[in-house]
């Protein structure tokens, strides 16, 4: 690599290398770029998964069978769709048992984080007014679909977390879809392990159609969830105006990286690079106000880069949507932080809980030098299915509360009801609601 130089005006954010930035020096175009990322339009892909969904809708297995063959196996055999307590057992006996023992450790660790948000089912307020309980009640989403990719690779990880979160919020029926593009025992150990009720070999447009619509296999659900290609966000967006919930609309993979002096640019380097590998649209921001950090960082990406197996992947994120931005203090990457509102957030500087402490949009906080977002990805327990592309300004990442619902309850007597009755037949003589005021009125005759 050239030797570096904080770049403001020109450089170019499609070059193959990440750029370093002065950021109040930066131009407003290029903020904008790396502020809003991969912000793909859906326009194109929802046209797409609208024909498809359509084919599902009118042809069951059959549309199912003609998108498999086209996407990923040309030899699927409908018979093959759903997996089986057989097809579990050869899985079992094809994986070695190191690595079952450790997917089982891997969701064990899981259902502890998980169980700990498990709400009570019923809550009560009180009678602030003489007479009148009011309260909620929490019960369980009737049945669940799981969107697990698993395209280019496997990813047990994300089969198991996304289960775990669903059988702690006791969902009855939860249903899980991957693409058939191999063998992929290690994701039916984990779907096993974690407790899915069914498993459908079916991926992408197809799967979040049929989980959304029904087919003559596959029984629809109430809810979709779980990350998958812009095809995949685009089919859940179809099937939400349909009347299928879902959870949220994902994009590729991302990091903010918060460090001063006291970081390692071996690690800033090693997490750049985590994220980038990901997708070509994945992206790694490094905040900081030391230089002497971010040149080394840079120098440091250079030489890992060609050491990984998805370096061609990475190398085109590093130059796309990536940089490393040195800013003049502290209080302007915590502003710039709150800003981008990224789906990770690492902070590894001396004093990572005060700066916490100032974090108002994450998805997930990975504090101190020993917490890299690989993780969270694994072995923590919290969940790794999170918002991206500034979502954590409203949304929350997949847990618990993704598969529960809430009904409002009040409990009133014929005392309670009188408290209540001036309040009511004012407000609906004013909205000219007559029959809202009688019911009360036949009530206290």
């Amino acid at each position: 690599m050239s030797s570096l130089n904080p770049v403001s005006m020109s450089k170019s954010l499609e070059s193959s290398e990440i750029p370093v930035l002065t950021w109040n020096e930066t131009a407003p175009e290029l903020k904008e770029k790396i502020l809003r990322r991969s912000q793909l339009s859906l326009d194109e892909a929802r046209a797409i998964a609208r024909n498809w969904i359509s084919q599902v809708e009118n042809s069951g297995d059959a549309a199912l069978v003609e998108y498999i063959r086209q996407f990923d196996d040309p030899n699927f055999k409908l018979e093959t769709l759903r997996v089986t307590k057989d097809d579990i057992n050869e899985a079992y006996n094809n994986v070695d048992q190191q690595v079952v023992d450790t997917i089982k450790r891997q969701v064990e660790i899981s259902t502890e984080f998980h169980s700990r948000q498990v709400p009570k089912s019923w809550q009560e307020t009180g009678e602030y007014v003489p007479g009148v309980t009011t309260g909620w009640k929490i019960t369980p989403i009737e049945s669940v679909g799981l969107n697990v990719p698993a395209g280019q690779v496997p990813l047990p990880t994300v089969m198991q977390i996304l289960t775990v979160a669903a059988k702690a919020a006791r969902v009855p029926r939860v249903v899980a879809c991957f693409p058939p593009t191999g063998k992929h025992h290690e994701m039916l150990i984990a779907a096993d392990i974690a407790g899915t009720d069914e498993i459908y070999r079916v991926g992408g447009i197809a799967g979040i159609a049929a989980m959304s619509r029904g087919t003559e296999s596959i029984k629809p659900v109430r809810k979709i969830v779980g990350p998958g290609s812009i095809y995949t966000q685009a089919a859940k967006m179809e099937v939400s105006l349909l009347g299928t919930a879902i959870d949220m609309l994902s994009g590729p993979s991302e990091a903010l990286i918060i460090a001063d002096e006291s970081a390692s640019p071996e690690h800033c380097a090693a997490d750049i690079l985590a994220r980038c590998e990901h997708d070509q649209n994945a992206c790694a921001v490094l905040a900081t106000t030391s230089k002497k950090l971010a040149e080394e960082t840079k120098v440091e990406i250079a030489k890992q880069l060609p050491t990984l197996q998805r370096a061609d992947v990475a190398q085109v994120a590093l130059g796309r949507y990536s940089a490393i931005a040195l800013f003049d203090s502290m209080d302007e990457i915590i502003d710039f932080a709150n800003e981008y509102s990224t789906e990770h957030l690492e902070i590894l500087t001396d004093s990572p809980w005060e700066i916490c402490d100032r974090i108002q949009n994450a998805g997930a906080i990975f504090l101190g030098h020993y917490a890299p977002v690989a993780v969270g990805d694994y072995a923590s327990g919290t969940n790794h299915c999170l918002p991206t592309g500034v979502a954590p300004h409203t949304v929350s990442p997949i847990g618990v509360d993704t598969f529960l619902k809430k009904s409002e309850i009040q409990h009133l007597t014929r005392e309670g009801l009188k408290n209540l009755e001036p309040i009511i037949t004012t407000i609906s003589t004013i909205e000219r609601l007559d029959a809202h005021k009688q019911s009360v009125l036949r009530r206290l005759k």
